[in-house]
């Protein structure tokens, strides 16, 4: 958005003028923090699914480990933006199973994961604790897992949109 100066006279039509062009200045304003919004809500949700797709839904020896099925999605109403992340593997892969990959029982290696009180080993039967261990599938095949490494795809896609916020801004007021 390029500067705006509304200029006006100290009589009553040219103040009322004045005005009605702050109203509409505030109007296309609250329009471009809108679209800004969504720019930025977008671009997280964009570079989550990236994350979730290529991520390792459980770290299963022997086999081939199969991909996350996580969907993201962005919601609202019109005034807040939501970037979700909806899945059965969405918080494993975000946060981590298992200490093979993620460092001790009882800690986090995502910065908000001991916040939170996802930590490692703490879900469930806490086999997460355990090196290795086993879980039947749908069709009663046994397999055992080391857990999920954390791949933090949701807080990677908030960093990146936080460090490139500004050269949306600058896209979206600029026009």
């Amino acid at each position: 958005m390029s500067r705006t100066v509304i200029s006006f006279a100290l009589d009553e039509a040219s103040i009322d003028r004045a005005i009605r062009e702050v109203r509409q200045y505030r109007r296309t304003f609250q329009q471009k923090l809108d679209l800004l919004r969504e720019r930025v809500a977008e671009r997280i949700a964009w570079s989550a699914a990236h994350g979730f797709a290529v991520a390792l839904a459980d770290d299963r020896l022997g086999e081939d480990a199969p991909r996350s099925d996580v969907r993201v999605s962005v919601t609202g109403d019109g005034k807040v933006s939501v970037v979700l992340a909806e899945g059965e593997d969405a918080a494993f892969i975000e946060f981590g199973a298992g200490v093979a990959d993620n460092g001790s029982a009882g800690s986090s290696p995502h910065p908000y994961g001991a916040e939170l009180g996802l930590t490692i080993g703490s879900y469930g039967k806490g086999n997460g604790r355990k090196r290795v261990w086993g879980f039947y599938d749908e069709d009663g095949t046994l397999h055992f897992t080391r857990g999920t490494p954390a791949a933090m795809p949701m807080y990677r896609a908030a960093r990146e949109a936080a460090e490139a916020v500004a050269d949306l801004a600058r896209e979206v007021f600029a026009t």
